[in-house]
């Protein structure tokens, strides 16, 4: 017998209904057909009806199942290979981000097919990335990470540059940075015409820094005087941009009610060769620009510059006053050459009498300074009664002192009863600038606003590193912007340091002061925009 043929079974099948008319159902069928040859010349396989469906809706479900354990997995944190982590790094704009996830979403809609990065070019800290389709080489986007502003500048670019400026880093020090750290870097060209027109953004937020400054100043005299007030008192100092012989002197003036500063002079070796004449130039140019503002000084505090002290008092009615901390200071190391020396000058150059008074002679020169009334005889009376009250000889201290309310009081120094002692300390009081140009002190005046400005000034330029005008210009801009908005800002709570042997004066706590508010570089960046934008126009 002949084997009999086996009957093949026909698989099982089922139906859809769609609602719709003729045309309808045209569409549908047009759709399926190149949906379905778009997949047969991709995976080069054969399929039937319901297996096209399949992918079609595990397509849809993979990108918009937000309850699949994939949706999860995908938005989890991501780890990185060891071998993997030296891979290139940009600087990205949301923005940008945002484009990227269109053009991949636009992607995904008409190829199944994954994106490879390609090539990536850098712009400074921007990318251009190639991006290529797995299956189809015609399947490229172009993208960068960053968009421009209206100048041509890419927005990452400039928002480093303007951060990395408004800091004070040098540009030795941003490119170490953004080298060590591979993110790119903006080199010397790009960088120098950003900062044609960023300094001059930051030209102007000095401008109104300062007068809005010179303004509160003249508000605080007025709140004082009762009444308008047409005068105010300044502070002055000069800094020099390098050790010696600088090219660059920054000239300040601060007011000394509101500690802001009013006014700053950079004085270069074109307006003047030598540099020991920089401070006089640049106090004149303030003299003048508070001439123009019809704003009169009333008094002049500054360090002792004897060329300052002669145009001062030249420039009637300004009283001029000088640092008293710097006398003081001057004072002490006098007396500290007579308290030490070789032993055969003893009773000669110097005594044993007068060694515990080097830090301890500042208190009564402190205390006659404050409380001479302004009167130069009574200053001088005062600084010599120091010999009187070391040989424990009281008739002429305060009656407010300890030595003479106390009944019990006794010296905590070396009584001075060796006349050669008495002599050398009353020679040394009488040599010093303090006693010699009382009229100089009498109204007890302190620059030690300037110096703590000259400090931020350290932040923003280094007095070993020399640069071009315009870059020493706008970092001195930037120093003012930031100490106007800080000085004198609120503090938390004050601690007391423990005694230090250096400083053994030191006795008032320190305060630990709120964290230092930066608004003027916002300012800065939105004046920056707007004239890029406005160029535009």
């Amino acid at each position: 017998m002949e084997p009999t043929a086996k009957k093949r079974t026909k698989a099982p099948s089922f139906k859809l209904e769609i609602a719709g008319d003729k045309e309808y159902k045209i569409t549908i069928m047009e759709k399926l057909r190149k949906v379905h040859s778009v997949i047969v010349d991709r995976t080069k396989k054969s399929t039937n009806n319901g297996l096209l469906l399949e992918m079609m809706m595990d397509f849809w479900l993979q990108f918009n199942d937000t309850n699949s354990s994939q949706f999860a997995q995908k938005s989890a944190t991501q780890y990185i290979a060891k071998s993997e982590c030296n891979e290139e790094l940009f600087v990205v704009a949301k923005s940008s981000l945002q484009d990227l996830v269109t053009k991949v979403e636009h992607h995904r809609a008409a190829c199944m097919a994954s994106i490879d990065i390609g090539k990536v070019q850098y712009r400074g800290h921007a990318v251009l990335c190639d991006m290529k389709c797995r299956h189809r080489k015609k399947h490229s986007v172009s993208w960068l990470s960053s968009p421009k502003l209206a100048n041509g500048t890419y927005l990452v670019n400039a928002r480093m540059l303007h951060g990395m400026t408004c800091s004070g880093m040098l540009p030795v020090h941003y490119k170490r940075f953004s080298k060590g750290a591979g993110i790119g870097t903006v080199w010397d060209s790009p960088r120098n015409s950003f900062l044609g027109d960023y300094n001059k953004a930051i030209a102007s937020e000095y401008n109104t820094s300062t007068e809005l400054a010179l303004l509160q100043e003249i508000a605080h005299e007025c709140v004082q005087e009762g009444q308008e007030a047409n005068a105010i008192s300044i502070l002055t100092d000069a800094r020099h941009g390098w050790r010696k012989n600088a090219k660059d002197s920054s000239i300040v003036t601060i007011g000394e009610k509101s500690h802001q500063v009013i006014h700053h002079a950079h004085v270069t070796k074109k307006d003047d060769p030598v540099s020991q004449r920089h401070e006089k130039l640049g106090t004149q140019w303030a003299y003048g620009y508070l001439s123009s503002k019809d704003v009169n000084i009333k008094i002049h505090t500054h360090d002792r510059n004897m060329s300052i002290n002669k145009f001062v008092r030249e420039s009637e009615p300004v009283i001029n006053q000088n640092d008293v901390w710097h006398s003081v200071k001057s004072l002490k190391k006098a007396v500290q050459s007579i308290s030490q020396g070789p032993k055969y000058k003893h009773g000669k150059s110097w005594h044993v009498q007068l060694q515990d008074k080097v830090e301890s002679v500042a208190t009564p020169a402190y205390w006659a300074v404050k409380n001479c009334s302004g009167d130069e005889e009574i200053l001088c009376k005062y600084l010599l009664n120091t010999v009187e009250h070391y040989k424990n000889n009281h008739e002429n201290c305060s009656n407010l002192s300890r030595c003479k309310k106390d009944r019990n009081y006794e010296p905590s120094k070396i009584v001075v009863t060796d006349s050669c002692a008495e002599k050398l300390l009353t020679t040394t009081i009488k040599s010093s600038v303090l006693y010699k140009s009382s009229q100089d002190y009498v109204l007890g005046k302190e620059t030690h606003y300037v110096e703590s400005f000259n400090n931020v000034m350290n932040m923003f330029h280094d007095k070993r590193i020399c640069f071009s005008d315009s870059q020493y210009l706008a970092r001195s801009h930037l120093a003012v912007c930031h100490w106007n908005e800080n000085v004198d800002r609120p503090y938390t709570s004050m601690w007391k340091p423990k005694q230090d042997s250096k400083a053994p004066r030191r006795i008032t706590g320190k305060k630990n002061y709120k964290v230092c508010t930066y608004k003027y570089r916002c300012n800065i960046w939105n004046k920056y925009l707007d004239m890029v934008y406005s160029q535009r126009l």
